[in-house]
């Protein structure tokens, strides 16, 4: 691949896009270790109802109420992301995104974001996309408004950067 390499595409963010976004990145929950809290919540408020430990037991109850929500939290994650992330100002709107010798860009009406090759620790590579990885921080790209030159490149751009 040339150093001059550039390629150039627009996607719109949709819910199509955010559902494949959390499904490509999102870790998946363990079940004793992802409902802890909420088992904790519900051992202290099942304690404090039980023993009467406080003069009304309106606060047992709470966290009894809590841990109930705590573990829907946990079930309904994935339908509760994807319901926020579609009611944001971005739904809807036009992406202008970039590769080339530097790195990738992000456009789109409120932000702009260039990541350097030299800032992405890790490229992870799945069916559907790349996940950039930079510290803790992750960054999703979709196959689907890449072509093959542009797959290509950003792996052989990725291990360029790395071996420098």
């Amino acid at each position: 691949m040339s150093k001059d390499f550039d390629f150039t595409t627009e996607y719109t963010i949709d819910k199509r896009f955010y559902a494949e976004c959390y499904d490509q990145t999102s870790l998946p929950t363990e079940f004793p270790k992802a409902y802890l809290k909420g088992m904790l919540f519900l051992l202290f408020g099942v304690v404090l109802v039980l023993f009467e430990l406080l003069p009304s037991g309106h606060v047992g109850w709470f966290f009894i109420v809590l841990s109930i929500i705590e573990a829907f939290s946990i079930k309904f994650k994935r339908t509760w992301w994807l319901w926020r992330q579609t009611l944001s100002l971005s739904t809807g709107s036009k992406v202008v995104f970039q590769v080339d010798s530097n790195g990738v860009s992000y456009k789109n009406l409120k932000n702009t974001r260039s990541i350097a090759w030299s800032e992405i620790d890790q490229v992870q590579q799945s069916d559907l996309g790349f996940i950039f990885h930079m510290g803790k921080q992750r960054q999703y790209v979709s196959k689907s408004c890449l072509n093959e030159e542009a797959i290509a490149f950003i792996v052989e751009q990725h291990a360029v950067s790395k071996t420098n």
